[in-house]
């Protein structure tokens, strides 16, 4: 049985769902999307907290950038432990919504036994970029790419209509890019779930650009989980991390293959069994 709090921050009204049992997972972006997108298998294993942050997050005003930075989604993600009692506990970031986990899981060592990374390079900075649009010439086939081209020129028209879908619309259009099956719709996995242009734009395309990895590498002890998915043309390419020196002091990185940026949903048995050994070898 699922339990739904709403978690109010100043003027936001944070959605949290709980569902299943067993060791603790909080997992942080939009509740309802990341509720969708995680296997089935995971709520007999897990006690999934899906937490919004702010960008998914109910707020009856108009939201600019000045709502949201690493620090304050740190913070609410406190405030919703707080409120629901959850003690030690395992944290699981995906895409962006890893460098969130990260900087609760540096700033709150004690609480997190756990950070797992999934479908993120080390930063997203325009050598970042770099490595991905080689990575998208070098190896996508001429299909995947024709199909991008075709979803892509519908883009601006999209974000016109509909400006504060803008992080829906650029995904849903990136399908070649984020997805194995280079036609998949995602859309439907977004319905009813609100978006804040303004915060998505801060957060992707500043803050995320500027992080200093490094920052956490040094800083977090407590076991870290990256992984990663062989067709994932989205971000910067697996070797990415293997650049990044200092590295987590006790980190373990995991290849999924035929899958693309969102391998819960891509490959859910080869996910939950990266999950069930990495927390089985770290208990």
């Amino acid at each position: 049985m699922n339990k739904i709090h709403t978690i109010q921050s100043g003027d936001f009204s944070l959605k949290v769902i709980e569902q299943g049992v067993g060791e603790t997972l909080l997992i942080i972006g939009s509740a309802d999307y990341y509720q969708r997108v995680m296997p089935e298998s995971f709520f007999g294993h897990y006690h999934c907290v899906f937490v919004d942050h702010r960008g998914f997050a109910v707020c009856h005003r108009r939201v600019d950038e000045s709502d949201v930075s690493l620090a304050q989604i740190t913070q609410d993600i406190e405030r919703v432990c707080c409120e629901l009692n959850i003690g030690p506990c395992w944290i699981l970031g995906h895409s962006g919504h890893a460098y969130m986990a990260l900087d609760f899981t540096a700033n709150n060592s004690a609480r997190i036994r756990g950070t797992i990374l999934v479908g993120a390079p080390p930063c997203l900075s325009k050598t970042m970029q770099a490595l991905q649009f080689a990575r998208w010439e070098a190896d996508a086939g001429e299909n995947r790419k024709q199909i991008f081209n075709n979803n892509i020129i519908h883009l601006e028209s999209d974000i016109q209509h509909d400006p504060e879908r803008k992080f829906v619309h650029l995904c849903c259009r990136l399908s070649a890019m984020r997805w194995f099956d280079a036609n998949f719709n995602e859309r439907f996995l977004w319905n009813d779930v609100p978006t804040h242009t303004a915060i998505f734009d801060k957060l992707w395309g500043n803050v995320f650009a500027k992080i200093n990895i490094l920052d956490y590498t040094t800083q977090i002890a407590s076991p870290v989980l990256i992984i990663s998915s062989s067709h994932d043309f989205s971000i910067a390419p697996p070797a990415a991390w293997l650049d990044i020196h200092p590295m987590f002091e006790n980190v373990e990185h995991v290849l999924i293959n035929n899958s693309g940026h969102t391998p819960m949903l891509e490959q859910p048995e080869a996910f939950d069994k990266a999950l069930q050994q990495f927390l089985k070898r770290n208990l």
